[in-house]
């Protein structure tokens, strides 16, 4: 079957392995280690994406469900499924475009600041060179603590361009992405199901009957069944959708965003053995 993306992130946005040691390779530093391991999170995230993704092509259900005898039942129940692969997939690749700043600022943030009440330094703790692995691990959590939306109020990106300019590209790449699909379909939806509720399908709809009854008041009428107040969306245009964007945006952003820390950060091949 033909595959369903024009585009193959396996050989393009999956990163290094299996590097060959040679004399005069220069030893990873923790920065190095962090932009591989968030190379390696993004790629896992955006394969993970299109699994779901591509899982909602299928026709063949008989391995998640038995066969309904009802055909309009068992059609139903094939949407049903369908949604939640949607939605699966829709979280996934979300998740991936929020992971697309992580990466860029555990890659360029080079020193964590602490301060006190009145806005003093306290301390100040270099990231980017060498520690011992358990330093190592908590400056991560320390240094993923630090991200914002790229437009949010403090977000560490203009501070960023200013104190190491060789990351200036990727930031601007990632607001300017960030701009556009801030508030699209795809990531308002992503925030009504991770924040509000659970929408319904108009095709998953139209497999069940009409309302028990309809409530006219002055000839106006009101809810009487919780379909007339639940938001309600196509699950074929979200599914659409998605596929656009995965292959027309998301890609070509991804391969951009990667080509442009891997020239800032210039890491050690050892951080990708």
């Amino acid at each position: 079957m033909e595959d369903m993306f024009k585009n193959e992130i396996f050989g393009t946005l999956e990163p290094p392995h299996g590097a060959i040691i040679k004399a005069g390779i220069s030893l990873p530093t923790n920065q190095d280690i962090y932009f591989a391991s968030k190379w390696n999170e993004l790629f896992e995230r955006y394969s993970t994406a299109r699994i779901f993704l591509r899982k909602t092509q299928e026709e063949d259900w008989d391995y998640w469900f038995n066969r309904i005898d009802k055909p309009d039942v068992q059609r139903a129940v094939e949407l049903i499924f369908k949604s939640n692969l949607y939605e699966t997939a829709l979280l996934n690749y979300n998740i991936l475009v929020d992971l697309s700043w992580t990466i860029t600022y555990v890659s360029a943030e080079y020193v964590l600041y602490s301060f006190d009440k009145d806005g003093n330094v306290t301390n100040a703790e270099d990231v980017s060179c060498m520690h011992p692995i358990e330093e190592a691990y908590d400056l991560l959590r320390k240094t993923e603590n630090g991200v914002s939306t790229p437009h949010a109020e403090g977000n560490p990106f203009a501070y960023l361009k200013k104190m190491v300019p060789e990351f200036s590209p990727a930031v601007d790449l990632i607001v300017e992405f960030w701009k556009n699909f801030s508030n699209s379909n795809i990531r308002n939806l992503y925030n009504y199901i991770k924040h509000k509720g659970k929408p319904i399908y108009r095709e998953i709809e139209e497999f069940r009957g009409g309302k028990a009854m309809r409530l006219l008041i002055n000839k106006q009428e009101y809810p009487s069944d919780i379909r007339d107040v639940q938001k309600i969306v196509g699950l074929k245009q979200g599914i659409d959708e998605l596929i656009h964007f995965d292959d027309n945006i998301l890609f070509p952003y991804i391969q951009n965003l990667l080509e442009l820390l891997n020239t800032a950060v210039d890491p050690s091949p050892m951080a990708f053995m």
